[in-house]
């Protein structure tokens, strides 16, 4: 079972990555992201007058998962559609939750190389200090932030059953979580409904864990890091509970799309 589990992942794998050359996946996978990472480091630099831009890093060096877990999980159900393999999905008498996680095991994978590469260049670049970080915590709060943005994106991936304006979903919700997560402005500055929406998005508890390790006291941590994985969790209940909504009303009517 276990076996097969990954055997899938890895089919999945291949049949989204099979075009591209390495060089060509490196590249986007983890080159584009690192130039939106200095990008955005700038503009707070030249915007706030400050060369400690340690929580712009932290903060950017997470949403460099959003390329391979909003983008690249969220067309799931779009691509499945396209190569007609929808109606396999649909129709097999197989566990979903399994199906669904298993697209989503290299995207995480990629993302957690891709969030070290920019906390890498933050330290190159940026002078960001790691020296008192414990690096162990650091790795753990990566790892659980890229699986809850994972179970985000599958979550958001259902939603091409119900919709046909995936790329425009998708690029709304990018901004929202550049907005609602900590990462380029405080969680506090946001006005009480954006605070409320900020602890239901993904990244959020992450990124104020990691910034405590930065700090002489980090009792929050773990509070902070076991929420996060609970809200991966939610997602990830959401995605199969969608789906199966989605499952049964294709069933019932004989379409396979909502919309």
């Amino acid at each position: 079972m276990i076996r097969r589990f990954f055997d899938q992942a890895y089919l999945y794998h291949k049949g989204r990555r099979a075009a591209f050359e390495a060089e060509e996946f490196v590249l986007m996978q983890i080159g584009y992201p690192l130039v939106t990472l200095i990008f955005y480091c700038l503009i707070a630099s030249y915007s706030f007058r400050t060369t400690n831009l340690t929580s712009w890093v932290i903060g950017n060096a997470f949403l460099l998962c959003t390329n391979a877990c909003v983008f690249g999980l969220g067309n799931i159900f779009v691509g499945e559609r396209y190569f007609g393999r929808l109606r396999s999905i649909i129709a097999s008498p197989c566990a979903k939750l399994p199906l669904i996680l298993a697209n989503g095991l290299y995207p995480a994978l990629f993302a957690v190389c891709a969030s070290l590469c920019g906390f890498l260049v933050g330290a190159l670049v940026f002078g960001v200090d790691f020296s008192g970080v414990n690096l162990g915590l650091a790795a753990l709060t990566i790892l659980c932030a890229m699986a809850s943005a994972t179970c985000f994106g599958l979550f958001l991936s259902v939603f091409g059953l119900m919709s046909d304006s995936m790329h425009l979903v998708l690029n709304v919700v990018s901004y929202l979580m550049m907005i609602f997560t900590g990462a380029e402005f405080p969680v506090s500055q946001l006005p009480l409904a954006g605070r409320v929406i900020a602890q239901l998005m993904p990244l959020t508890k992450a990124i104020a864990a990691m910034n405590t390790l930065f700090t002489p006291e980090h009792g929050r941590f773990w509070t902070l890091l076991l929420a996060e994985l609970l809200t991966g969790a939610a997602y990830a209940l959401l995605a199969r509970a969608v789906f199966g909504f989605a499952e049964r009303c294709a069933q019932r009517n004989g379409r396979f799309d909502l919309f």
